[in-house]
């Protein structure tokens, strides 16, 4: 990627580099994007940034997008093997040395963005936007919600979902309305699956096919979500492509899940089938689809 090109951007994307479906489909979505697999990889993007910019470069002001999984409870954005966590110290000394020689100005940078799953879900997550604000001088802004390749397009992450961001500005007013509020975590839910409801298969008369999971290809769906970073996926409802009955321990209940955005997600009804269900990221799009493949239609269906 040519870096007058990038310096010309009104987003500076960076994809975590990793062997991983969603953010390679991200990738290719977005035009002008790099690929990182860890932090220096990113100091040395910088570096050549800067030095463009000391050839009379076209900077635009920018926001930076760094996009990748949210891999722990804590829902913190990881960029290859790098977890950017404001209470780890050597990500402290990376930013604030970024700060102290204004790269992200000098850029054209005014508004770093977490685009990873509910990165602003946790009160640690919360904490790590908060601090990045202080370090950089800059809004920093992470995600209520759960993001999937939708929320993206070619120049980026797509303006019509920016309602999901949750910036410095809005933390540092909601805690001085509410100073002596606990920080509450909506986000992430936690997959318990004998928690869930347990149904009886009635008729099925959606457009889209059930099959009817064995205890041992549940077992091995299950191993492939995310069960620490549910939340209700934003936007219209999404129409699922295929539903599962995973056992359950009740005598002819199951438990049902539905398979959204051709597998990115599993939806769970933690809270009943009434409701509109909790989605889970899943880790390996192209497994699920292998063992869904060999799993049995429902008996008395034509799918």
């Amino acid at each position: 990627m040519d870096d007058r090109t990038l310096l010309a951007q009104p987003h500076l994307t960076i994809v975590s580099a990793e062997p991983d479906f969603d953010l390679q489909h991200i990738a290719q979505i977005v035009v002008h994007s790099v690929a990182i697999a860890h932090r220096e990889a990113l100091e040395v993007l910088f570096s050549r940034l800067l030095a463009e910019v000391e050839r009379s470069a076209v900077v635009a002001p920018k926001t930076l997008d760094l996009i990748g999984h949210t891999r722990s409870s804590a829902s913190l954005l990881t960029l290859g093997d790098w977890m950017i966590d404001l209470a780890n110290p050597a990500t402290i000394t990376f930013f604030r040395e970024l700060a102290d020689h204004e790269v992200l100005p000098r850029l054209g940078v005014r508004t770093l963005r977490l685009l990873g799953c509910n990165t602003a879900g946790t009160a640690q997550g919360r904490a790590t936007i908060g601090k990045l604000g202080e370090l950089l001088g800059l809004e920093v802004c992470g995600t209520n919600q759960l993001l999937h390749a939708g929320h993206y397009d070619a120049g980026g992450f797509r303006d019509c979902w920016s309602f999901l961001l949750v910036g410095t500005r809005e933390l540092r007013q909601d805690t001085s309305r509410c100073p002596s509020k606990p920080a509450g975590d909506p986000y992430p839910r936690v997959l318990d699956l004998d928690a869930l409801p347990a149904v009886p298969l009635g008729p099925h008369a959606s457009p889209y096919p059930r099959r009817i999971a064995s205890a041992q290809a549940a077992r091995e769906i299950l191993q492939l979500v995310r069960h620490r970073e549910g939340a209700p996926l934003p936007g219209l409802s999404i129409a699922p492509t295929c539903e599962l009955a995973l056992p359950s321990a009740t005598p002819d209940a199951y438990h049902v899940a539905h398979i959204l955005l051709d597998g990115e997600f599993l939806r769970f009804y933690p809270d009943g089938m009434a409701t509109s269900g909790i989605a889970f990221p899943v880790d390996d799009v192209t497994a699920l689809c292998r063992i869904v493949a060999t799993l049995c239609p429902d008996p008395g269906l034509s799918h």
